[in-house]
């Protein structure tokens, strides 16, 4: 496989034709990222500078180089190892440089928070050079929201959780653009009849390797958020409700979150609908951990980005665990090295890590911002009772 690299005003610069090993990791609701292993030589060093882009033909995906490390083995062989983001990270490079209240389609709200601070910014040296936005795809998810001064790349992955649309910069090696899109992955799970159905399991021997995980650690589903106000007369809004053992609270400080915007204090009603949208990024973030982690059989029934692809809607089925989970494609590591390629995929809700947790916990504490199969479904496919 042939890598094709670009300098950063995306001008083609030359091929990279031989790697010990490629790992190509993309992700739905967050910028992925890649590692590559080469030999050093004067080609490899100089094609391979930081921040130059890298893209696999025919892929949406590319992306930068921001790391490079030389070691040397026992026997004095040079190794090269690149990491780096893909380009959606360029969204990293900026903050959310004004208030914005979105009372909209997620959709609509990405795009505005892209061109604010992206492509038409008021200070043009926040342009990010060659890139624009994808034709509107008319999804109707909705948000009440406000944002301001913090991280872009984290408040699209905000919007993307709470709406499980996706996002990315994408790049054409051909024409030399970068599109900003939101997109939505197809729901192939059993229940459905609209797109062809898809279902992962090692009885299908689509499967080679699973791992899977249910739990509740981090898990919340009910939210008091308290708004601006002290005391009797603080602003405090619940979202979520269940009760008994089933009930898991949390407290969301929205302290600093005014409604006053432009020397114009909102309704009581529009600010209300501000608190609940922060509820509702906080049981985003907190949601009941269901993860399959799989790697794919290469040689079965189904085909990576022919039958599923990242942000699709698939069944995972395993009858001896007794698991049945539809659940979204979330992550995809594409691997390629000498000895072959493989696929390992991650579907549903990842763990999260310390440093989520740190972020989820600053969020609250700063006001910053943002499954049921039938029998009858699982047997008309499989062919017998799942139990």
């Amino acid at each position: 496989m042939d890598l094709y690299i670009f300098d950063r005003e995306l001008n083609f610069k030359g091929i990279i034709d031989s790697f010990t090993s490629l790992r190509w990791v993309r992700r739905y609701y967050k910028s992925g990222e890649f590692e590559l292993h080469c030999d050093l030589t004067p080609e490899s060093l100089m094609l391979l500078e930081r921040e130059n882009i890298v893209w696999k033909k025919g892929d949406k995906e590319a992306g930068y180089i921001e790391y490079r490390n030389i070691t040397q083995d026992a026997e004095g062989k040079e190794i090269l190892v690149i990491k780096g983001k893909f380009l959606t990270g360029y969204l990293n490079r900026r903050i959310t440089w004004y208030t914005e209240i979105f009372k909209t389609t997620v959709e609509w709200a990405m795009r505005i928070l892209v061109t604010d601070n992206c492509i038409n910014p008021t200070d043009s040296s926040r342009i990010i050079p060659n890139l624009s936005l994808n034709p509107l795809k008319q999804f109707t998810e909705m948000i009440d929201c406000q944002t301001s001064y913090v991280n872009l790349s984290e408040e699209l992955e905000n919007l993307s959780n709470v709406s499980s649309l996706g996002h990315r910069i994408s790049f054409d090696g051909n024409t030399k653009k970068l599109t900003f899109e939101v997109y939505k992955g197809l729901d192939r799970s059993v229940n459905q009849s609209i797109n062809p159905r898809c279902i992962f399991s090692k009885e299908f021997e689509n499967v080679i390797e699973q791992e899977y995980t249910d739990s509740l650690n981090n898990y919340k589903n009910l939210v008091l958020v308290g708004g601006i106000g002290e005391g009797n007369a603080r602003n405090l809004v619940t979202v979520g409700s269940s009760s008994g053992l089933d009930r898991f609270e949390v407290f969301n400080d929205q302290k600093g979150l005014s409604n006053v915007v432009d020397s114009v204090t909102m309704s009581d009603a529009d600010y209300t609908l501000l608190l609940v949208g922060k509820g509702n990024e906080t049981l985003a973030e907190t949601k009941e951990i269901q993860t399959f982690d799989s790697k794919m059989n290469l040689n079965s029934n189904i085909k990576y980005k022919t039958d599923f692809d990242l942000g699709d809607i698939v069944t995972y089925l395993n009858k001896k665990w007794n698991v049945i989970l539809d659940s979204r494609i979330t992550e995809v590591e594409e691997i390629y090295e000498e000895a072959g390629e493989s696929i390992n995929i991650t579907f549903g809700n990842n763990i999260p890590t310390l440093i989520d947790k740190i972020k989820n916990m600053t969020k609250q504490q700063s006001g910053s911002s943002v499954t049921n199969i039938t029998n009858a479904a699982i047997t008309s496919i499989y062919g017998g009772s799942f139990k």
